[in-house]
């Protein structure tokens, strides 16, 4: 079977297994999905205004990358925020056998780069973050990188202008999707590609340093209402994460963040190592490096990397990124498999498959749904934050976790808390060290952190508190907070009535300015060209074969039938 009937297959497969995990809502339950809807919802509103006011007195949306969320919104359009969020997550997971085809064809053959498409689909480190974790910003751009250092190289090996023109979109569009993915993952990878590259012919150097300057510098006017905001980002002070712990400490670290993500993939990918050798030694070093970074705190080289910021970065794309570059290696193995004719081979491998599909499903399931309370219904809460101009006040929720995130798109209310730390104002919350306020008591069981916002109550218009854990009413109460009345569902509303009301002007979104224009135009733009600039050089073309006519892409080798 060839490599482009094995990446279909692998697509094939993602529907079945990412799709059943989607149907089954998984993602609803992770911890950042309701924060990318709250992302898509501003866009949905204020496409090309960049200040939100609804959390932390109000944060510029230029803090975090627009694409993926724009792709929500405009999803959402005929859908809601939740469906449109699964279905580009689904699409995403269906590309992601299709980037690792094209990435995997750099350092091995065509057959062994589809067969490292067919393992992508059953890697842990995917089905947490995209179920688990919700990051579907980060496998994005993922997918996007992986298509960008695959059309980049073959840039490098070719030439020709279609070439070069697709591999700077896709950089501009990786760009936009995430600003971790851009910095961290591509330079990596390049070097990865481009040792492969000089050693079939070191005269390539020179096309390879064009293409990057080109796509450096889509890169960075993509993301230049990014890099204004961040000279004026509010000081915050590192809020633990569990990424960071000492793995040979922590064995909770360890099982979430390493053998939850990888797996038996290692295992795999050495079988393939001991028969590919050499030739995949760039990914081999590649995919080392991100794992040792990946470990945190077990070792010291992140905090040598990135200095006193390597307590603010989160590890566990690090593993994720890992494990996709161990996958060129794993195909190799699975490759050669299925070129042999032992059935005793291929069924320890399929085993070795099932396992990493099993721990998937059990890894990305059992992370966030053991633990979890009961999701509160929101609907009771919004619908008396919206009922006679009760939004003119902030409101708190205490004790809904995660949940609570979604009430940011479905009220026009605001509040003082918020789920992207990056971007928050509010001194109190930016110099306590915890995460969000509505379980701050989780974070901080003396309650300091937790008094010293409620002190301040008055200052910043918090009325309203929606309270559904009673752990959080005495501290209420000494803040001059009244029990009002109790909404369908149990959840407490205490109320504070002496507080004014906000001014029109701090519910206000941005105004439209040149660079709203700019983050709310160039990620569609850029993704659009990517769509246009993949036509132009792989469409399809009719030959003859064996006395039937068969539509073949320009530059791909799987011949699909049209006719008999």
């Amino acid at each position: 079977m060839t490599g482009g009937r094995r990446a279909a297959l692998a697509v094939w497969l993602a529907l079945g297994f990412h799709g059943s995990l989607i149907a089954a809502g998984l993602y609803r339950y992770s911890y950042d999905a309701a924060t990318h809807e709250f992302f898509a919802d501003h866009y949905a509103r204020s496409p090309f205004g960049l200040w939100d006011p609804r959390w932390f007195t109000g944060f510029s949306v230029s803090s975090y990358p627009p694409l993926a969320h724009q792709l929500i919104a405009l999803v959402a359009t005929p859908l809601s925020y939740d469906a449109a969020f699964g279905v580009v997550l689904l699409a995403t997971l269906l590309l992601l056998p299709l980037a690792v085809w094209r990435f995997a064809g750099i350092f091995v053959s065509g057959p062994a780069a589809g067969a490292a498409a067919i393992v992508s689909v059953f890697v842990p480190a995917v089905a947490m973050t995209a179920d688990a974790f919700g990051q579907l910003p980060t496998l994005v751009s993922l997918v996007i990188a992986l298509f960008a250092v695959a059309e980049w190289a073959r840039y490098v090996e070719r030439g020709g202008v279609r070439r070069f023109a697709l591999a700077v979109a896709l950089f501009g569009a990786c760009a936009t999707a995430h600003h971790a993915t851009p910095v961290l993952f591509l330079p990596p990878a390049m070097i990865a590609a481009v040792a492969v590259i000089a050693r079939r012919d070191p005269m390539r150097l020179r096309r390879a340093m064009v293409v990057t300057s080109a796509a450096a510098t889509v890169a960075v006017i993509a993301l230049l209402p990014l890099a204004m905001w961040m000279p004026e980002a509010p000081a915050q002070v590192a809020i633990p994460h569990l990424s960071r712990a000492n793995f040979l400490l922590a064995a909770d670290a360890q099982a979430l963040f390493g053998w939850s993500m990888y797996g038996v993939l290692p295992a795999i990918a050495l079988f393939g190592l001991r028969i590919a050798g050499r030739r995949v030694l760039p990914c081999a070093v590649l995919a080392l490096a991100f794992a040792v970074v990946g470990l945190g705190g077990t070792t010291a080289v992140p905090s040598l990397l990135f200095g006193s910021g390597w307590e603010w970065l989160t590890y566990d794309r690090f593993a994720l990124w890992g494990a996709v570059a161990l996958l060129p290696i794993a195909g190799v193995g699975l490759d050669h498999v299925l070129e042999r004719r032992s059935m005793v081979m291929r069924a320890t491998f399929a085993l070795g498959l099932a396992v990493l599909a099993c721990m998937s499903i059990v890894t990305a399931s059992s992370s966030r749904l053991a633990d979890l309370p009961k999701m509160p219904d929101l609907r009771p809460v919004a619908a008396f934050l919206n009922a006679d101009g009760n939004d003119r006040w902030r409101y708190q929720t205490f004790g809904f976790g995660e949940p609570s995130v979604a009430l940011g798109y479905l009220t026009t209310a605001t509040t003082i808390d918020g789920a992207y730390f990056t971007a928050r104002r509010v001194p109190e919350l930016a110099d306590s060290g915890i995460g969000m306020l509505d379980y701050a008591l989780w974070w901080d069981p003396s309650g300091g952190a937790l008094t010293r916002v409620l002190a301040r109550a008055d200052d910043y218009g918090v009325r309203w508190a929606f309270v559904a854990e009673p752990g959080y009413e005495p501290y209420l109460a000494a803040a001059g907070y009244h029990p009002l009345t109790t909404l369908d569902g149990g959840v407490a509303v205490w109320d504070k009535a002496d507080v004014p009301p906000l001014p029109a002007s701090a519910r206000r979104f941005g105004d439209v300015d040149a660079l709203g224009v700019l983050w709310g135009t160039l990620p569609l733009t850029l993704s659009t060209l990517v769509l246009a600039f993949w036509f132009a050089q792989y469409r399809p073309i009719r030959v003859a074969r064996g006395g039937r006519a068969v539509r073949r892409w320009r530059e791909g080798r799987s011949l699909v039938p049209l006719s008999r």
